[in-house]
């Protein structure tokens, strides 16, 4: 490897480029976010190494603070929720009814939940949902290390950028990170590190290195001659030493790592300054946390001045008048007697305390924790709602939250569990698949496709649980009629109310028994009954028999 190519040049130069549209652009928004939504984040103009306790000093209000973390904190329990199953992997369409393919699926769903509660997942997942609420854009690299460990890691905001495809998935990162001569050692080797790095005495300097990871050219894949297979992957990794430019690591990946997410997108007049940043409600409740936290400070000094007046003191007057607390006003002895007193202060703190709920609440309502905490929020206010008043509330706030979830869903979930699916299948962490899932793709071609990533979390249940409103309002309507036409109850389908009402609504699959066991139950109830029919039946004959004097007597009357 040479101290720097023509090629490193270029990818260096196409990074200085991106990072210099997001530097000009969202660096200096996305730090006046941090400062005000989660300081210990703040470090995205200025590097801190170490804690900065001045940020959070210069907070007077932490209505955005708090709001962030409780939204964070709920939207994770409705998306990912450590405690139940969030996922599922579903047969493509044309092996949907292949009993051998589901079951191996769900085995490799379970692995895959056993893998992930094993490994870093949540702790990082929470640390993206930072991101993702406050900042609008988060992204995470996704990996199987050496020893088969589920490994992820979410990417510090201003140390990466990236460019999008024609569909708008990321399909190109440049990362900057820094590493001491130690770590770079232990990272690259020795032999692989610049001179700049290997001569460097200072054991704590750090230098900078830069990862790209892009798509490879098909003709560059195609020849493999001279190539390691991880250089023949569809994706390239480049590790470059900033100063020198030298290339100190080349690897490849079957799929893209990294996953960037967007709340939502900015829609910007110009995208080559815009470039493909997302939008979070961090920046819609920025103005409102400025002006809280300025008001929070003016309603502290208004207060203090209540407390601790400034006085007047007898004396020629000189000077301006001090209004600050504590402060003294000398005054000419020609006002009056000589006294010690107050200043009258005046100001209405009820007006002030009024303003600021109505911000924090507007805060609160950006943060969706209407949605999260809508039933606890509604007993602090001690009314009761009815059930449907409930379902009609969990509609609007659901529905609110829908378009944000499906960008997390698209954009970082599916492709996180698909790429992990891909990497636990090629190091052996999953069974072998079935005969039956293996497809013809061309001549002596065979592929496994990729399986559905269906969400089975709070969230997507109770989207879809949406449907029932109007299944239950249907349900109401008939059995109000049965009573006056009994033949009405025959036009609805129970079975499949009562299993997909139970699906949508999240419960246990084993609540539900079999369509086989539903059969074989009602066949023996059905059995009983025509078994009890015929008792019956043959009791009625025995009794009517005897009434008419014994079958001779029968046999008597039919004869005559």
């Amino acid at each position: 490897m040479n101290e720097g190519t023509e090629q490193t040049a270029k990818w260096l130069k196409n990074y200085e480029k991106l990072k210099d549209q997001r530097s000009s652009t969202w660096d200096t928004i996305w730090q006046e976010i941090s400062e005000h939504c989660f300081p210990r984040k703040a470090g995205i103009i200025h590097k801190d190494y170490t804690p900065n306790n001045q940020r959070d000093a210069r907070l007077y209000d932490i209505t955005a603070l708090d709001s962030l973390e409780r939204a964070v904190a709920g939207y994770m329990g409705w998306s990912t929720p450590k405690s139940t199953p969030w996922f599922s992997f579903s047969p493509i369409r044309q092996l949907s009814n292949n009993e051998n393919v589901k079951n191996w699926l769900a085995e490799c769903t379970r692995l895959g939940a056993e893998y992930i509660a094993n490994s870093n997942y949540y702790s990082q997942r929470h640390e993206y949902l930072f991101d993702l609420w406050g900042l609008g854009t988060a992204c995470m690299f996704v990996s199987v290390d050496d020893r088969n460990q589920t490994r992820f890691e979410k990417l510090k905001p201003g140390t990466y950028v990236f460019t999008t495809d024609h569909n708008g998935m990321a399909n190109c990162l440049y990362r900057e990170f820094e590493l001491t001569h130690g770590q770079a050692e232990a990272k690259f080797g020795e032999e692989n590190l610049p001179m700049c790095v290997k001569e460097c005495k200072d054991i704590a300097k750090r230098f900078t290195f830069i990862h790209i990871v892009k798509e490879r050219d098909s003709d560059s894949r195609q020849d493999g001659a001279g190539f390691t297979p991880a250089q023949r992957k569809k994706f390239g990794s480049y590790y470059v030493e900033k100063e020198s430019k030298k290339l100190v690591q080349e690897g490849g990946f079957d799929s893209f790592p990294f996953t960037v997410g967007r709340f939502l997108t900015w829609d910007g007049i110009d995208p080559a300054m815009s470039g493909d940043w997302g939008y979070g409600p961090g920046f819609s409740v920025l103005p409102e946390s400025r002006q809280m936290n300025f008001m929070a400070k003016m309603m502290d000094v208004s207060i203090e001045k209540q407390v601790f007046p400034p006085l007047m003191v007898p004396d020629t007057y000189e000077g301006t008048l001090k209004t600050s607390a504590r402060a003294i006003n000398p005054y000419p002895s020609s006002m009056g007697p000589e006294a010690i007193m107050p200043l009258q202060v005046t100001g209405n703190l009820e007006w002030g305390m009024e303003r600021m709920r109505q911000r924090g609440d507007l805060i609160k309502r950006r943060f969706h924790l209407d949605m999260f905490q809508m039933f606890s929020m509604n007993a602090a206010n001690n009314r009761e709602m009815t059930a449907f008043e409930a379902s009609q509330l969990a509609g609007e706030k659901l529905e609110a939250i829908s378009p944000a979830f499906d960008r997390d869903t698209t954009e970082h979930i599916q492709p996180m569990m698909q790429r992990l699916f891909g990497l636990w299948a090629e190091n052996g962490m999953l069974p072998p698949p079935p005969e039956e899932a293996v497809m013809m793709v061309g001549p002596n071609l065979v592929q496994i496709p990729d399986p559905v990533v269906t969400m089975t979390n709070r969230l997507a249940l109770a989207l879809q649980a949406l449907s029932l409103r109007s299944a239950d309002a249907q349900i109401q309507k008939v059995l109000a009629i049965a009573p006056v036409v009994p033949d009405i109850v025959d036009t609805v389908n129970f079975d499949f109310y009562a299993t997909e009402g139970a699906r949508l609504m999240g419960c246990d699959p084993k609540l539900l028994r079999k369509p086989e066991e539903i059969q074989a139950i009602r066949q023996q109830r059905a059995e009983m009954q025509q078994a009890q029919m015929m008792a019956s039946m043959l009791k009625e004959g025995a009794s009517a028999v005897k009434d008419a004097g014994g079958i001779d007597k029968v046999r008597e009357i039919i004869g005559a």
